[in-house]
């Protein structure tokens, strides 16, 4: 998934992801988990339905 972005807490604005990978959370809902490409921070993105 390149090019993906989304909110890096740390840098306090959106960012890409690197090395994201979509998950499905416990409730059954996809995420994108990746890293913040700049600071390396974990960033996790809520898809939609």
């Amino acid at each position: 998934m390149a090019g993906e972005k989304g909110y890096c807490v740390k840098c306090r604005k959106m960012q890409d992801m690197a090395d994201a990978k979509q998950v499905t959370m416990k409730n059954g809902r996809k995420a994108l988990k990746g890293s913040c490409s700049k600071c390396g921070t974990g960033m996790y993105k809520i898809l939609g339905k």
